[in-house]
């Protein structure tokens, strides 16, 4: 080591190779090499050694080389020398170089690293704090080239990306591919790349600071590294905007924002650098001498000659019996041909799925017969895509001596509404629905379709002919077709080439299954220890089906679904995806018939097509503008104060997208965050079919919103009944207490309780408590309704990542302490709640909800204690609220210390505040059981939300309520579902007096672990549902709630018993994917449609009594739904 004249650092990252040579015990940099490498992390090292050698001959024998970096602990075992993991490797750079610097974020390619510093405040040593990106990569450099790649710009154009200027868009960095879904579906909104990459920034720099600090404080100065900082100056502003608005509202004195963030000049090199110091420090401590660099790159370049060894899994094919099976099973179907009388008009009715990442068109004659169709991989712009595969058509047409005659114009896919509007669409379907009339329309029988597009996996579920369930990828995501064809891009393959490729591999590396990024980080992995690109396609290939089934589906048992398999999108035409379809529903499913589409691609198109075709085609002239004017089709994009919405208090930017005409008519499509900014100055659209079923509504019929209604009723502050001061009520005290003091703080202190969690549940409890005791209603008061601002404010102190719900914990109490309207804020651990139904084990609350109040303590003592700073006083007492005499010690106690509250007097407060609790779940029971006898009369359908209470929260569920009753659908809850005799005689009369159960309030029939509260009454509701005609399920459950997962299976099966229609949200998280909500929505909006429709031409519907069950309801609900 001492003899070495250089020290080479190799940092081997997820996307690029850092090299840096420096003279021995802190010497000079020589010199400094970036390269990304492609996946090919050996030979872009051999090729960085290569170099130096090249520039200064002899100096890899005269250098000793150093290690860091994902990928360096592996060249590290093939050519020797130390290796120290990037994050150590980075701060210790750090603290050579900059020995002041009070935090560093680090940004990779596909990790993310975040090293605070912090004083110890007994030793006074300064202590390192790490964090980094664990299952997930979003929030990482990888996003934004792939984002960048799918926006077409390039890297000068990303480089000038300002960092201001234009509006910022929703995008949920969490998930890359979710990202990119989200851009997606801006960009054919018309949203330019611009703004698309400035939000991207904003995105990111919000995701790595909610999650990666873990509630600490990035502390100035900071220290921006990896190359995403280093090459684009607008992500740095935004890091630069947003800590100075951290540092503001926490009082961290910086400065100058420039000096407080930094962007040093070796920002790529640090963990480089890094490796070198430990290598040094290592050697210096009497360790073994590493091998020259000259040997080293020896090594490397021996390895990559080296064959692959024979390991990892079979290839695809085991046999050519096996090539000739699904080549057969997978063969498009040929195209009758255009015949007919030349020059004569061709009446048909077109069909354009406007997708992700390819648009389609298809023409069907009357009959449903295709005609022709046409492909097109987007160019990013809808309307030049859609140009392009309709002139496709014509083409075809007119080749064939004839001229198009346009009878109608059906539009599905990611873009239909903007297409719609602008190409004068007779039809706008839904793709779900798209996909399951083609696919239907091919065999009736079918139980499952997989629809593998370019961004999003769609699984339907059918029963009879109808669908039942779907799954959409929701919060996470891969294996999806862009993931496919940007990977075999990367490694230099053809689109066209890449089944080819993957089948003819013999042996294919095994993949794990999960995010996108790291599929990639595995990509790496495999090509340095020598796996060929073919190879490493078929071992994609084959990981496929586990992401559809175990990562989105999450039913590794496929028999539960049936034995009749459709593939169809445009994934389905690569044969090698297919094989690996087929073969892991074969190894589950023995007996399965696996089908491939005859037109997998354009199955969407297809499908609005036919779908246009049923509903009936215009008696007139179709609305379609057009060929002639779709070619002279214009259209320009507005974005200005004139077009802000204000509609209501948030004053939305909106972009306004006008298409002119060739004749000069023009047509208006504006792009807002929300429904109402969207209808809001937009131009009276033409009457149209929106997806093709009769009997459409809206909200003007009278649709109800209980869930709404609920939040109104539990937080209203009403004034109760006193019973403070009351004779001998302050006398006897059990517990110790401060007396006379305490009780005079009731007429002056201020409470405020968090609107979140259990205080959904028992609002009116604690309103009526101390209310009773004399603290007025209006020194009672709430957090603020839940909005996305106040979340993404409110969390940035969080440091563990729970479900949504508790986090969005963590905002309200912060809102409460910024409000200053409050002197304590009142936060209960309740560990119980009070008995719902006899016949339960217990009425647990949920752990994680119980440990919440505490977690939120700590996240706000741990720099300081922020409640004693601003005066506050926070309380978080413990309360068993299913043991009425434990409880009453509880609260005698607690509030006898706080506010003087003798033994009398508690009893009696606990009494008003149950009265209160009782008489708000009354109302809304009575409003409810109201509005299902108006179901019953008007034969309407009313969706009841299977829930926790806080899934009532608008802002928690994104709207999606809302959405729903905006569309004309009543919206129930499961507590607000009645308790009357007579409604409960009628669903569970027969059941009792046959002994199936021993109650209307039994459960253990279906679920016997009959613990958890929630659960129990989520598992009550859906037996409801299941005897009422008028009602159909949406399950609501949170991204990770530990709790409803194991009573997903029930809550279906007790369903699924009597066909009842179900629909599920279980994903629900800060992230709002609003592409896949409203695919959802719409989806939802369209079965119950026609399952309504149908209903309303029956001569009575049947009461509740006399529900036909079993498989009397299931055909008479396939009949309805199909």
């Amino acid at each position: 080591m001492t003899s070495a004249r250089w020290h080479i650092g190799c940092d081997v990252g997820s996307t690029a190779v850092k090299v840096v040579v420096r003279e021995p015990g802190g010497g000079a940099i020589r010199a400094r090499l970036y390269e990304r490498h492609g996946t090919r992390q050996a030979q872009a090292v051999v090729r960085l050694l290569g170099r130096l050698e090249e520039r200064e001959p002899g100096l890899l024998a005269a250098a000793r080389l150093f290690w860091t970096g994902s990928g360096g602990g592996a060249l590290a075992e093939i050519a020797g020398g130390r290796c120290i993991q990037e994050v150590n490797a980075v701060a210790l750079a750090v603290e050579d170089r900059f020995p002041g610097a009070g935090s560093v974020v680090d940004l990779g390619g596909q990790d993310a690293k975040i090293i605070l510093w912090q004083r110890d405040p007994e030793s006074g040593r300064r202590r390192k704090l790490f964090s980094m990106n664990e299952k997930c990569a979003g929030g990482t450099g990888a996003v934004i080239d792939r984002i960048a790649g799918k926006l077409g710009l390039g890297d000068e154009a990303l480089r000038g990306a300002e960092a201001s200027g234009g509006r910022l868009h929703p995008i949920a960095a969490r998930c890359g591919v979710f990202a990119e879904t989200d851009v997606n579906g801006l960009q054919k909104q018309g949203v330019p790349p611009e703004d698309l990459i400035r939000s991207l920034f904003a995105a990111i720099v919000q995701q790595n600071l909610s999650v990666l600090t873990r509630g600490a404080t990035l502390l100035p100065p900071v220290l921006l590294l990896g190359g995403p900082h280093a090459h684009l100056p607008g992500l740095v502003a935004r890091w630069r905007e947003a800590l100075a608005a951290l540092w503001e509202e926490r009082g961290v004195a910086c400065g100058g924002i420039g000096e407080a963030v930094l962007v040093p000049p070796e920002a790529c090199y640090f963990a480089a650098l890094g490796a070198i110091l430990h290598g040094e420090a290592t050697a210096a401590d009497g360790g073994p001498e590493e091998p020259a660099a000259e040997e080293a790159l020896a090594r490397l370049s021996a390895r990559l000659a080296a064959p692959a060894e024979d390991r990892g899994a079979p290839g695809l094919l085991r046999g050519p019996c096996e090539r000739e099976e699904i080549e057969a099973l997978a063969r498009q179907a040929p195209l009758p041909g255009l015949n007919g009388t030349p020059e004569t008009p061709l009446p048909a009715v077109v069909g354009l799925d406007a997708g992700s990442t390819s648009t389609k068109a298809v023409l069907l004659d009357e009959r449903g017969l295709l005609l022709a169709k046409a492909y097109r991989l987007s160019a990013g712009d809808p309307l030049r895509d859609a140009r392009a595969v309709l002139a496709d058509l014509d083409r075809q047409v007119r080749a064939a001596g004839h001229r198009l005659l346009v009878r109608g114009l059906g539009v599905t896919g990611y873009a239909k509404d903007l297409l719609g509007a602008f190409l004068g669409a007779d039809l706008v379907l839904v793709e779900t629905v798209a996909h399951a009339r083609s696919a239907l329309h091919l065999r009736r029988d079918l139980d499952v379709i997989v629809d593998v597009g370019g961004q999003d996996i769609k699984v339907l579920i059918l029963r009879d002919g109808r669908v039942r369930d779907f799954r959409l990828n929701g919060q996470c995501s891969a294996g999806n077709g862009y993931f496919l064809q940007s990977t075999a891009e990367r490694l230099g393959i053809p689109l066209e080439e890449f089944a080819e490729q993957a089948l003819a591999a013999e042996r294919c590396p095994e993949f794990h299954f999960g995010c996108a990024v790291f599929l990639e980080a595995d990509i790496v992995n495999f090509q340095r220890l020598g796996w060929r690109p073919g190879e490493i396609l078929a071992g994609l290939a084959r990981v496929l089906p586990r992401n559809i089934w175990l990562h989105v589906v999450g039913e590794p048992n496929l028999g539960r679904l049936g034995s009749v398999f459709l593939l169809q999108g445009g994934t389905q035409r690569n044969l090698a995806a297919v094989k690996a379809q087929v073969d892991f529903i074969r190894r589950r499913v023995p007996d399965a018939e696996v089908l491939v589409h005859p037109h997998t691609g354009e199955a969407g198109a297809i499908g609005a097509a036919l779908e246009l075709i049923e509903a009936g085609l215009p008696p007139g002239a179709s609305r379609f503008i057009g060929m002639e004017a779709l070619r002279g089709l214009s259209v320009e994009a507005r974005q200005d104060e004139g077009t802000r919405c204000r509609g209501c208090a948030n004053r939305c930017a909106r972009t306004f997208l006008q298409a002119r005409l060739p004749r000069g008519a023009s047509r208006l499509f504006v792009v807002a965050p929300c429904e109402t900014g969207r209808r809001r100055d937009a131009a009276p659209r033409e009457a149209r079919l929106e997806g093709g079923a009769p009997g459409a509504r809206g909200e003007e019929e009278g649709a109800r919103d209980l869930a709404a209604r609920g939040q109104e009723i539990v937080f209203r502050r009403e004034a109760r009944v006193r019973v403070g001061g009351a004779r001998g009520s302050g006398l006897r005290l059990p517990w110790p207490g401060p007396g006379r003091a305490a009780r005079e703080l009731r007429g002056s202190v201020r409470i405020g309780l968090p609107r979140a969690l259990h205080i959904h549940q028992l609002a009116p409890f604690f309103l009526g408590y101390l209310h009773a005791l004399g603290v007025a209603p209006e020194r009672v008061g709430f957090s603020r309704p839940t909005t996305e601002a106040l979340f993404r404010r409110g969390t940035r102190r969080g440091a563990i990542d729970t479900c949504y719900p508790a986090k969005l914990a963590l905002a309200h109490v912060d809102d409460l302490v910024r409000g200053g309207t409050v002197d304590w804020i009142l936060f209960p651990i309740v560990a119980s709640f009070p008995p719902e139904g006899r016949w339960r084990v217990a009425e647990c609350a949920c752990p994680c909800a119980q440990a919440t109040p505490d977690v939120v303590k700590a996240a706000f003592t741990r720099e300081g204690d922020l409640f004693a700073r601003a005066g506050l006083r926070y309380l978080a007492p413990v309360f068993h609220c299913a043991e009425p005499a434990l409880l009453e010690r509880e609260m005698g106690r607690f509030f006898g210390l706080l506010l003087g509250v003798g033994r009398g007097e508690n009893r009696r407060a606990m009494r008003e505040g149950w009265r209160a609790q009782s008489l708000a779940i009354a109302r809304l029971r009575a409003e409810a059981f109201a509005e299902i006898r108006r179901l019953e009369r008007e034969r309407r359908v009313g969706i009841v939300a299977l829930g926790r209470p806080y899934h009532e929260d608008p802002g928690l569920n994104h709207g999606i309520l809302r959405e729903l009753c905006r569309r004309g659908y009543s919206i129930l809850t499961a507590r607000a579902l009645p308790r009357e005799a007579a409604f409960l005689e009628a669903l569970f009369g027969r059941e009792i007096a046959a002994g199936r159960i021993r109650g209307p309030e039994d459960i253990g029939d279906v679920w016997a672990n009959s613990f958890c509260a929630d659960s129990n009454q989520k598992v009550w509701a859906a037996k409801v549902v299941a005897r009422h005609p008028h009602l159909v399920a949406l399950d609501l459950s949170s991204f990770r709630c530990g709790h409803d997962a194991p009573i997903h299976g029930a809550v279906e099966d007790i369903l699924e018993e009597t066909g009842t229609p179900y629909f599920t949200f279980h994903d629900i998280d800060e992230n709002r994917p609003a592409g896949a909500i409203r695919l959802r929505v719409e989806t939802i909006d369209y079965f119950l449609r026609r399952y309504e429709a149908r209903r309303l031409g029956r001569a009575e519907p049947p009461r509740a009594a006399e529900a036909p069950a079993g498989e009397a309801r299931r055909r008479e609900l396939a009949e309805v739904l199909v």
